[in-house]
């Protein structure tokens, strides 16, 4: 992948470990694939990379849980891999069943990473990143603590990249509108404590963050 973003490789002696450079080329072919199937993908996923790891280490996540932060952010999507390019790609609105089957795509991702070890954390994220607090989320209806740590810091981080980057449907929003709407939402769509800790970072780095700092 291109300017892979996140936990550079551990050296031995000055020479990266050949099981990190092995785990890094999968992750890189995973994200190659997904770009493949949708250009949005590349910005999209480095943008949330980012702002999921300046979550984690504001919340004291240790080097494993940020590195599982890390992977699951970079491969959410992953399983659109699965989604036929007629609904993914499709220009209008979705129909109820393409709608059903495109919220599929976190399940399909964690069948895509199931038995690939050291993905085992980043799964949680794939799985249950659009589950809600609320426990109005899918696919599985899980709410509050339930949901994993990582995949409710990962939810903040993309509905942050969501409402600031512009899209063909709507236009980008400022930092203090989606800062408000993040506050709005939390203890609904989102853990409260991830959305306090979003509004501890000071608005400087989050700036630098959405500039590709």
């Amino acid at each position: 992948m291109k300017n892979t973003v996140g936990l550079a490789p551990q050296k031995q002696n000055g020479i990266a470990n050949p099981g990190e450079q092995d785990e890094r080329a999968m992750l890189s072919a995973l994200a190659a694939t997904l770009r493949m199937r949708d250009a949005e993908t590349q910005g999209h996923s480095e943008r949330v990379v980012k702002f999921s790891l300046v979550l984690g280490r504001e919340l004291g996540l240790n080097p494993a849980q940020m590195k599982s932060l890390e992977h699951g952010s970079l491969l959410h999507d992953i399983g659109k891999i699965g989604v036929p390019d007629s609904i993914l790609r499709k220009p209008g609105s979705l129909t109820t069943a393409e709608w059903i089957r495109m919220r599929e795509h976190p399940l399909l991702g964690m069948q895509i990473l199931s038995g690939v070890d050291f993905l085992k954390g980043a799964s949680f994220v794939v799985a249950q990143h659009h589950e809600r607090w609320d426990g109005k989320g899918y696919p599985f209806g899980i709410r509050g603590k339930e949901i994993d740590r990582n995949a409710r810091i990962f939810a903040v981080a993309d509905a942050f990249d969501a409402m600031t980057s512009s899209r063909v449907y709507h236009m980008a929003e400022t930092f203090e509108a989606a800062s408000a709407e993040l506050r709005r939402t939390a203890g609904k769509q989102f853990d409260p404590e991830v959305v306090e800790a979003f509004v501890r970072i000071p608005r400087e780095e989050w700036i630098k963050c959405m500039n590709g700092g």
